[in-house]
């Protein structure tokens, strides 16, 4: 190979490099390799192409012979390559940093049908990167196996030059490199699945979102969604809502109100779950205001999940609302493949409401006590189930209460007591045959008053009296 060949091969290659493995820098405006786990390797590797450049344009050597990057020649930087190197073959490590540049520059481009498509041409993202990545991998190929010929036109320390390449360096070669062996589809189909493996959100369903990451967690306690029993209105609501969303029609905020123990976060996280395209995301409450938009900004880089991002307890009191009024309905959508839940046991400003969905769970009183029990058993098969029956154990779980086996009369609580009163035997059996008395005990609506006029007042103080009247006046 001549030099002048040598020269445009290096041409291009350095060509190819920078649109690889670097990007301006647009507060300093200088051009910076971008890697994560290659940069040293990187940084080597330009700095052996540009004297390698240098020294076929200059005869002009440095006097040192040990490696110092502002000083070091051809045979210095090789030896040094080899060195990174380490136990690994240079065209393995090589393939491992021109995968990591393409998964970063088609990021937007992560499923295999999009990738095969696309690389069949070259004036697509996805096409022409991986064109340079396999032009870069050729011409590396060319280089190091004309590494003596390319040391020759130094014809004057061509020896000496030579004599400080360790087995290593001279070795050094792009063997069992995919860039050389495989096709451009048989290249796009191992980006999709080295973007399968490096998708953290392949990794599970649920995710807290923390200090900017996402870590994966497991929520054990959270039943599915058709162990949920009475509440019908607000199973409705969930199920319609996300799978709305799942299929792309909407996706509106949920905005979720409602006095403590009604199942708000159980339902939220069970609903959404049930259904396999999403993936639900728990931040904290800070996250809702001045990092709602880094978060939302993560999220929408994953376009091919759909994610549902749910605030839980939040006290809507004391949120300051500017960001979500921003990000959501504001001077920002959301993006399609984001929505978010928000749960409070507070009411939402109207200013917020107006903005998604709202919904509110109704109180618990002795009447959505019974209707929880009956759905328990018409799931179970039975057809029928005797108000009597329904009477008697809804009667026994407040009795329950009051003996201080329960702490509140809640959803969440009635769901424990007839857990246990479904592995009990006996008990079934002694229900049964109270309910077919002359005389059936009945719920104390009073029990119900009270711990809800409780809450209530924990929550908005004097106002809960007016609005337990309003629920009675509109029964």
């Amino acid at each position: 190979m001549d030099k002048k060949s040598l020269q445009n091969l290096l041409h291009q290659t350095e060509a190819s490099f920078n649109l690889l493995f670097e990007q301006v820098d647009p507060r300093e405006g200088m051009r910076k390799i971008i890697s994560n786990s290659h940069r040293d390797f990187l940084e080597l590797l330009l700095m052996f192409l540009k004297r390698l450049h240098t020294e076929l344009d200059s005869d002009v050597l440095p006097d040192s012979d040990t490696f110092r990057p502002d000083q070091a020649d051809t045979t210095d930087l090789l030896n040094a390559l080899a060195g990174v190197c380490g136990n690994k073959n240079f065209g393995t490590l090589l393939d491992e940093t021109l995968f990591e540049a393409l998964l970063r520059l088609n990021k937007d481009t992560p499923l295999r049908p999009e990738l095969l498509k696309a690389v069949e041409s070259a004036s697509t993202l996805t096409g022409g990167t991986l064109r340079h990545a396999v032009r870069f991998a050729e011409n590396m190929d060319q280089i190091l196996k004309n590494t003596p010929a390319l040391l020759r036109y130094r014809n004057n320390r061509q020896e000496e030059i030579l004599s400080r390449l360790t087995p290593a360096a001279g070795g050094l070669a792009m063997r069992y490199s995919m860039f050389l062996k495989t096709t451009l589809k048989g290249l796009a189909i191992e980006l999709a699945l080295q973007f399968e493996k490096n998708d953290l959100f392949n990794s599970s369903r649920t995710f807290r979102y923390m200090d900017q990451k996402f870590v994966p967690v497991i929520l054990n306690s959270i039943r599915q969604a058709d162990e949920f029993f009475g509440y019908n209105e607000a199973k409705r609501v969930f199920k319609e809502h996300f799978t709305s969303f799942a299929e792309g029609k909407h996706n509106l905020p949920l905005l979720i109100n409602g006095l403590p123990g009604l199942g708000k976060t159980q339902m939220t996280i069970a609903y959404a779950l049930e259904i396999p395209e999403l993936t639900v995301i728990l931040p904290g409450p800070e996250s809702l205001q001045e990092g709602l938009e880094e978060l939302i900004r993560h999220l929408a880089a994953a376009r091919h999940h759909r994610f549902v991002v749910f605030f839980d307890d939040i006290d809507t009191r004391n949120i300051n609302w500017y960001y979500f009024r921003t990000h959501v309905g504001g001077s920002f959508s959301l993006p399609e493949n984001v929505t978010v839940v928000i749960a409070s046991n507070y009411r939402f400003p109207p200013n917020i409401s107006s903005r998604g969905r709202a919904f509110e769970f109704p109180l618990f009183d002795e009447i959505r006590c019974q209707e929880m029990i009956e759905d328990l058993f018409l799931s179970k098969g039975m057809e029928h189930v005797a108000p009597e029956l329904l009477s008697v154990i809804a009667a026994d779980y407040v009795e329950s209460f009051g003996q201080k086996l329960f702490d509140e009369l809640s959803p969440r609580t009635l769901a424990r007591y007839l857990e246990l009163y479904l592995a009990d035997q006996e008990k079934r059996k002694q229900m049964l045959e109270f309910s077919r008395g002359e005389i059936i005990t009945r719920p104390d609506p009073q029990a119900f008053y009270e711990q809800n006029i409780k809450l209530l007042r924990a929550l908005y103080g004097k106002e809960a009296i007016d609005e337990i009247r309003k629920q009675e006046l509109s029964l």
